[in-house]
């Protein structure tokens, strides 16, 4: 698994630097894109720099925060060369709930987080692993 992350970063030009605990992903201006992960000891740590690596390259990077969540797991999920467990799919799922939670408590602001569409691919992953 780490040799495919490793693999994944040459081929998209993605420096992997630093250890980050919740994984970063950065495009630098000047297009510089660099990962911060723990190192891959499991299939939970392999799917968290997939998910980073689809913040850079994968498809909707730009959507609203959400949607970019579930669009990076989803970019996870189809890059995989492992058959994510019923324990990595609990993990992806418990991070997005997280995020909808975080929206949900900020649903008085202003401008406040959008909450996907029904229709979005993010309900799907949420309900890869119910509560």
């Amino acid at each position: 698994m780490e040799a495919h992350i490793e693999d994944l970063c040459r081929q998209h030009g993605i420096e992997l630097v630093g250890s980050s605990a919740r994984g970063r992903a950065i495009r630098w201006r000047g297009g510089r894109l660099e990962i911060s992960i723990l190192p891959i000891r499991g299939q939970v740590s392999y799917f968290i720099a997939l998910h980073e690596i689809g913040h850079l390259v994968g498809k909707g990077r730009s959507a609203p925060r959400l949607e970019s969540e579930a669009n990076a797991w989803l970019f996870a999920l189809e890059h995989t060369v492992v058959e994510p467990t019923p324990a990595t799919l609990h993990s992806i799922s418990r991070r997005l709930r997280g995020y909808l939670e975080w929206a949900r408590n900020r649903q008085h602001r202003r401008v406040p987080p959008r909450i996907p569409p029904r229709d979005h691919v993010f309900w799907r992953l949420l309900a890869l692993a119910p509560d």
